[in-house]
């Protein structure tokens, strides 16, 4: 493998995108590395702006050690005659040796091909439709609150920006944005059907429980975490920061309850449902009950419709192997015509 950068004096621009890939083809392209996996055999996750897939090795016995020395998270590759195959039932990219990827400067790609985004229309789109949301509030204070998150143009600028996850659901610039607008669909129409549910309560908790992934996560060009979103994650991140606005509400005159700041804040904490899942608390409110089976409930299709997607573009028959995390297996799962 070349040790150094290779020096291009134009432009690369990219032909094969990631979503047009079919078994069988012969793949030499430029795309951006987004993670190295921990396992025995090196394999490595590669993204352009239409999804990703992962390379792997014909040759079992490469040094790892001299790879990932040289190639890291976040570097531009270019990879040359890579083979599509899916051995195992699942589709990668095989090369030869590590003579078949090449390193190349930033200034030589186009960013814009190559990083999963949604398109700034969408994004100011759907911020749009988040902001009515919260103008629906009745409580003064939760839209209060809402207002100074929400309207404050330097975080506004990370939640934008930031993938809902790195590899499960939404996994892309603009994905949380879109995750939460979702949660907040669900929740009122389901505050809608059930009227024992307090809406500006459970649309608030819905708006602003994954705000902490907008801490959690690095921006831009790579979804990788930052040092609190590891050392944290991000339902203590977004605990945090709610507790930080309304002090600062309280420090405006605006007396914020303690009884509903408790009742918001339990919501957060506990929207993973299962402390197994990441949850410091289970829910033990209506509200924070609903919250976390909407947020189920939408990263799930989610993560599912993301599945067939790619798999549709492989496959020749209506079934695939999709990894089911509560299983802890790869389940068939019906795509669809192909």
């Amino acid at each position: 493998m070349k040790g150094r950068k290779v020096k291009k004096t134009r432009l690369m621009r990219k032909k094969q995108f990631i979503e047009n890939l079919k078994i069988g083809y012969s793949v030499s392209d430029v795309f951006l590395v987004r993670k190295i996996i921990p396992k025995d055999n090196l394999e490595v996750l590669i993204c352009d702006k239409t999804g990703e897939i992962k390379i792997a090795f014909t040759n079992k016995n490469l040094n790892r050690d001299d790879f990932i020395n040289i190639i890291k998270p976040g570097d531009f590759i270019f990879i040359r005659e890579g083979v599509v195959d899916d051995k195992n039932g699942e589709i990668k990219i095989y090369l030869n040796s590590l003579d078949n990827i090449e390193r190349i400067d930033r200034e030589n790609v186009r960013i814009e091909d190559l990083v999963p985004s949604l398109s700034n229309t969408e994004i100011e789109s759907m911020l749009s439709e988040l902001r009515d949301y919260i103008d629906s509030i009745d409580n003064v204070y939760l839209k209060s609150l809402l207002k100074k998150i929400f309207y404050d143009e330097e975080f506004i600028e990370k939640f934008t920006r930031t993938p809902s996850s790195i590899d499960h659901h939404h996994n892309y610039i603009g994905g949380n944005l879109e995750h939460t607008l979702n949660v907040v669909r669900i929740c009122d129409a389901i505050s809608k059907i059930n009227k024992d549910l307090n809406r500006d309560l459970l649309l608030t908790g819905a708006m602003l429980h994954d705000i902490g992934k907008s801490f959690e996560y690095k921006p831009y060009l790579l979804c990788e975490k930052t040092d609190e979103g590891i050392l944290a994650g991000h339902i203590i991140l977004g605990e945090r920061k709610i507790r930080e606005k309304i002090n600062e509400l309280r420090s405006e005159g605006i007396d914020f309850p303690e009884n509903l700041q408790m009742l918001l804040s339990h919501m957060i904490l506990s929207h993973h449902g299962r402390r197994e899942w990441g949850s410091p608390e289970i829910p033990k409110l209506l509200e924070a009950l609903v919250l976390h089976y909407a947020d189920l409930m939408d990263s799930q299709i989610k993560y599912h419709a993301q599945k067939i997607e790619g798999e549709k573009k492989h496959r020749e028959n209506n079934w695939s192997l999709i990894w089911d995390n509560d299983l802890k297996k790869r389940k068939h799962f019906y795509i669809g015509e192909v």
